[in-house]
């Protein structure tokens, strides 16, 4: 029932949280956006930290992982991930974050050394057709600098910076560190690297601070980041990456909903089949085979 529980936190919370993303873009840039983000995150997550007594002195060793961990998971990959939705509706978005779940597999088969199994390449074969479809008018009637091609690239980019934060995670939970621990460390260092991000590229910190955009970026780092986040990286911890990612079956149905609803994202016949052979291909993947009886 935990890991049930852990999956519904997850799967509601992160389904929405790829339309309230949209109500951002327009009142301050994406990488200032992220910054603010994950500073209010890691100040909510690192006192709570001290609060319940968690042990929060690591060695330098610890402390290379959650920067690395913050870099991808809690700054690079949501850059792009602002910056995709500035390109094509969240729903499409949300459906490039399925391939966080071959990302997750063969990060764990290169680095982990897990047997790369045949439902596996049989289901990415399935959930790439799928992305094909979906995108299917913009490769036909392709162009030099198509929006909506570069949002799914500049999309599948940030899923596999969050598919190495994933894999980063599941090094900490291997080694007993408190997960409240690397996400407060984690999100810091983003935060950090984010900001470092913004001054080397002169972003401006200009920023309208419409009631819209508070109450976005209160849910964004409070449920979005610290609970979510917080459940997800349990929930690998207790059942392993690839398993988790079964979240990413469920959260682009949310989203689809949700952008059809308020994003006035237009279905097509290409575009529900390709969305039902990219959940298709990662119910497939995530098969295990049955085990033989033996005599």
């Amino acid at each position: 029932m935990k890991n049930v529980a852990l999956y519904l936190i997850c799967v509601l919370i992160w389904g929405s949280t790829w339309l309230v993303i949209t109500f951002q873009l327009d009142s301050a840039s994406p990488v200032v956006s992220v910054f603010y983000r994950f500073v209010i995150s890691a100040a909510i997550l690192l006192p709570a930290c001290f609060a319940f007594r968690i042990p929060m002195k690591f060695s330098r060793k610890d402390h290379l992982w959650f920067m690395g961990q913050g870099i991808c998971m809690f700054s690079t990959n949501y850059m792009l991930t602002y910056v995709a939705e500035g390109m094509v509706s969240s729903g499409l978005v949300a459906v490039t974050f399925t391939l966080l779940l071959y990302y997750n597999i063969l990060g764990t088969w290169l680095i982990f050394k897990t047997p790369l199994r045949r439902n596996v390449i049989l289901g990415s074969l399935v959930g790439g057709i799928g992305i094909g479809l979906i995108f299917l008018h913009e490769i036909l009637n392709f162009k030099a600098g198509s929006q909506a091609i570069l949002g799914l690239v500049v999309g599948a980019v940030a899923t596999m910076f969050a598919s190495v934060g994933n894999l980063i995670s599941y090094v900490h939970r291997k080694g007993k560190v408190p997960v409240m621990a690397s996400n407060g460390y984690g999100m810091f260092y983003g935060a950090c690297f984010t900001l470092i991000v913004a001054l080397v590229l002169q972003v401006s910190f200009a920023t309208v601070w419409s009631p819209k955009y508070i109450w976005s970026l209160l849910y964004l780092s409070v449920f979005g980041t610290v609970i979510a986040f917080g459940a997800y990286i349990s929930l690998v911890g207790r059942i392993g990456a690839e398993r988790a990612s079964y979240i990413s079956i469920i959260n682009p149905v949310i989203a689809l909903i949700l952008s059809s609803l308020f994003e006035n994202f237009k279905w097509t016949p290409e575009i529900a089949i390709g969305i039902v052979l990219c959940l298709l291909g990662n119910v497939i993947t995530l098969q295990k085979p049955k085990k033989r009886a033996t005599s």
